[in-house]
C-alpha cells in the first residue's frame, strides 16, 4: 500500500487565489501630517464689512506737554493719524470625487475629503501669517545661530525698552524650541535645574504647537515660520487678520462626469499694524 505524500498537490494559497483578498483596506484612514496652527488667536481680528480692504486708524504720537507763560497761553501743536490697511485676497482649493469611487470606496468620502480641503485652507492661513513674523524691524538673536534662553529675554526686553503695554507671545520654529530646549538643558542647567526653577516642563516635547511658557511668554512652535526667524510680539495688537469670508465648503453635481466636486473657498487677508510692538527673531 502506497504512502500517502501531503506535500503533492497541496491547496495554496496560490491555487485558491480567487478566493480571498490580496490586501484588506481599513476603513479608517490615516490623515495627512500638516504644520501646527497656531497664529491665528494672537491676531487683532476683524471680520467682513462692504469691502475688500479693512483699515486700522491709529494715532500718530504728538509728542509731550510742555509749559506756558502765563498771559500767553499756549499754542495748538500739530496731531496727526495714519492708518494700515489689509487686504482681503480670495484663497482655496477643490477635489472632484467621481460615482465609480463614492460606490466602491471604504470610507465616507464626501467627509473626509472634505475634512482636508478645510485642513488646507487653514494652513494656507498659517502660512500668510507666519510671513509676517520676520518682518519686524527689530531684530534678536543672531542669523544662522542656534536660539537661546537669553534670545527670549532679550526680545521681550525690547518690548520693555519700547514701552509697549499688553500679553506677548512667542512663536518659532520647531528647531528654534528645540535649541532652547538644549540651551536649557546645558548651559543655563545650573541656574534653572534647582528647586522653584522659573520654568518648569520646558525639557518636555509637547507633540502639538504648545511648546511651554518661558520668559515671561507663552511659546509655540510651527514648521510653517519662515527661514528667517519668528517674533515676539503683543497679543491682538501687533499683527492684523481681516476675514472678509471665513472657509466655506460646498458641493456640486458634475452629471456629466459623473461625480460631485467639493469646493472650499475664503477671502482674508493679514497685515503688520503696530511695528513697535513686535520683534522678530533671528534662527538658525
Amino acid at each position: 500500500m502506497a504512502i500517502m505524500d501531503p506535500t503533492t498537490n497541496p491547496i495554496t494559497t496560490t491555487a485558491a487565489n480567487d478566493t480571498y483578498f490580496a490586501a484588506w483596506v481599513s476603513d479608517e484612514i490615516v490623515d495627512e501630517v500638516r504644520a501646527y496652527n497656531v497664529c491665528r488667536p494672537f491676531f487683532k481680528y476683524a471680520g467682513r464689512q462692504a469691502s475688500n480692504v479693512y483699515s486700522w486708524p491709529i494715532q500718530d504720537d504728538p509728542g509731550v506737554g510742555a509749559t506756558y507763560t502765563e498771559g500767553t497761553g499756549l499754542a495748538n501743536t500739530a496731531i496727526t493719524t495714519s492708518v494700515i490697511s489689509a487686504t482681503a485676497l480670495a484663497y482655496g482649493q477643490m477635489f472632484t470625487i467621481t460615482d465609480e469611487l463614492m460606490e466602491q470606496t471604504l470610507i465616507d468620502a464626501m467627509g473626509h475629503f472634505t475634512a482636508v480641503l478645510g485642513r488646507a485652507c487653514a494652513e494656507y492661513m498659517e502660512t500668510v501669517m507666519t510671513a509676517l513674523l520676520d518682518d519686524f524691524a527689530s531684530t534678536s538673536g543672531v542669523a544662522a545661530t542656534a536660539t537661546t534662553y537669553a534670545t527670549l529675554l532679550a526680545a521681550a526686553n525690547a518690548l520693555e525698552q519700547r514701552d509697549m503695554v499688553g500679553t506677548y507671545v512667542t512663536i518659532l520654529d520647531p528647531t528654534a524650541i528645540g535649541n532652547i530646549r538644549t540651551d536649557l538643558g546645558t548651559s543655563a542647567a545650573a541656574f534653572l535645574g534647582g528647586p522653584g526653577s522659573p520654568v518648569p516642563g520646558t525639557q518636555d516635547a509637547t507633540l502639538a504647537g504648545y511648546a511651554f511658557h518661558l520668559a515671561g511668554a507663552d511659546v509655540y512652535q510651527t514648521s510653517l515660520v519662515t527661514t528667517t526667524g519668528g517674533a515676539t510680539f503683543l497679543t491682538d495688537h501687533a499683527l492684523g487678520l481681516y476675514e472678509m469670508r471665513p472657509t466655506r465648503v460646498e458641493t456640486e453635481r458634475v452629471a456629466a462626469l459623473p461625480g460631485t466636486e467639493i469646493v472650499a473657498t475664503g477671502r482674508a487677508g493679514v497685515i503688520e499694524i503696530v511695528d513697535l510692538a513686535g520683534q522678530t527673531i533671528l534662527t538658525n
